[in-house]
Order: structure tokens, then sequence, then C-alpha cells
């Protein structure tokens, strides 16, 4: 099925008449004869029934006039684009965000790319990063964004942001009146849930540094389950600090010497190409992300 069979039958489908498509084609009527059998035999059905010198559409050749004006417009609007540089994004994507990067970053980077671009559409998912790497893996997402994921075999990733996972606490939380990281040790801690293929907090090369010990009170999925947490109670815990910051009902310590990296990065299946939506929406989050590190 080409382009030039779908123009030749829609026109002749339109006008009822061989003969007539091929005059405002400029064309031999054979030409258009020869295409409508061809799509026939490729479709195993009939496309028209002859009434006299007429033709008439049959049941499936409606079904086709239907499809092929529609394939024969977007093919008019993707020329056009592509000559003039001025396209709309269009299609269906599915987009997973670990869960504070989804409501703080994601949503609002897709709400505007969405609005300059009404033809796009999403399924958009709100996960822990292990889920989120596990799905993009898979191949049931189109594109990941979320906290240090490990590299591996069945995504590529690209670094949005690099920045220090910071010691959180309430306002009025004991340890803030001496900062003393030995005292950690006696007031209870909420740490995120381990998962495959995310670097995890529970055992951070930092702790060892600075011979913390978490007693684990809480493991969260959420870091607004974390944040929550953390002002209604004496606990803390380790968030990265464009989340931290931006939570001005929390109190944040980063000890001198302090090594506690992290990482938001984009991830999407291996062999998969990233299309120009999803650049857009990469690009979006991060310019996002950076603009709220840059306020720390």
């Amino acid at each position: 099925m080409k382009l030039d069979q779908l123009q030749y039958f829609v026109e002749a489908a339109r006008r009822q008449h061989v003969g007539q498509a091929a005059r405002f084609l400029n064309i031999s009527p054979s030409a258009i004869s020869h295409s409508i059998t061809a799509l026939e035999e490729e479709f195993g059905k009939s496309l028209f029934e002859k009434t006299g010198r007429q033709i008439k559409l049959t049941q499936h050749g409606k079904l086709l006039l239907d499809r092929a004006e529609f394939l024969l417009g977007e093919a008019g609007r993707i020329r056009e684009e592509i000559v003039t540089d001025r396209f709309e994004v269009r299609g269906h994507y599915r987009i997973a965000a670990t869960h504070t990067l989804s409501s703080d970053f994601l949503v609002p980077a897709w709400m505007g790319i969405q609005k300059q671009n009404p033809g796009l559409t999403s399924t958009l998912f709100s996960l822990r990063s292990g889920e989120v790497l596990a799905r993009v893996n898979s191949g049931e997402v189109d594109l990941g964004i979320c906290f240090s994921p490990h590299s591996g075999p069945n995504h590529e990733q690209e670094i949005l942001h690099e920045g220090t996972l910071a010691l959180c606490f309430s306002k009025k939380h004991p340890f803030l009146k001496d900062r003393k990281l030995e005292d950690l040790n006696k007031y209870p801690a909420i740490v995120a849930l381990a998962a495959q293929g995310i670097e995890n907090c529970e055992n951070h090369p930092a702790f060892q540094k600075f011979r913390i010990s978490p007693k684990i009170a809480n493991f969260y999925d959420s870091y607004d389950v974390a944040i929550q947490t953390l002002k209604s109670g004496s606990l803390w815990s380790l968030i990265p600090d464009v989340i931290a910051y931006n939570h001005p009902e929390l109190e944040t310590y980063v000890p001198r010497g302090w090594e506690a990296a992290y990482r938001v990065a984009a991830v999407w299946p291996k062999y998969r190409i990233r299309t120009n939506a999803l650049d857009r929406v990469v690009e979006k989050v991060k310019g996002l992300v950076q603009e709220a590190a840059a306020k720390l």
C-alpha cells in the first residue's frame, strides 16, 4: 500500500468515477484502475462495485476511505511541517517518574509542552525509582525520570542533575541544638525502601565515614511521605537537597566533609528512539530541576 495508490483510490471514491478522477489528477484512467486492483489484491476485499459507468464503494471501501483520508492528511501535514520547520508534536506517551519528581517537575513540564502541542496525550505514572526503572527496562513506559539509577543493559540514561543528599529534620528536632553527628544514633530515622537497580540510602557510605548507624523506625516509598513524617515527630532522614530545600518547614544539615551525592536521571528503553516529544520532556524537566537547584 503506497500513498499514491491511496490518493488515486480517494479521488475515485469521491467522484465515483475513474475517468473523472483521472482528469482531476492528470493521469491515465488505467493508472487509477491498476492502483485500485492492487489495493483489492493486497487486502483480499472488493473496494468498489460497478453501476454502469459509475463505481460505488463497498463497505470495505468506505472503511478504507475513512482511513485513507486521515493518512493522506497526516502525510500532508508532515510534509508541510518538515519543509517549513513549523510543526506540532503529536502522539501518546507513557512516562513515569519517582513520586516527588513526578509532582514537582514532570507534571509541570508535561503540561507546558502539551499546552503548546494539543495533539499530545499521555499516561503519567508516579512510582518508586525502582519501579520506574523496572518499567523502562521492560519497555512498559517510553521514558522515566528517577533518582540515581544504576547502568544496565536494557536502558539508556541521561543525567539531568547532580546534588547532595541532606540530613533533614523538623524545625524543633533536638539534634539541631548541638548538631553532633554521633547524636544521630539516639534518634529514630525514616529511610527509603531498597529497590533493585537503585542506589540505596540505608547503608550510605557517608554513614560509615561519620559512624552513623540509623535507628530505623520507618521505611518510606515516597519523599512526600518522608517529609510529612519528619514534620510530625523527632525523626530524621536523608533527602535530596533539591527537594528538601523546597520545603521551608524542614531544617537541613550538610556536615563539613559530607559526601552523599545523588543524581536525577532520565531513562528510556535501549534501542528505542527518543522522539522529539520525549526530548522536549527531558529538557524541560532538566530546566525545572536546575532552576530549583539554583535557589539552594
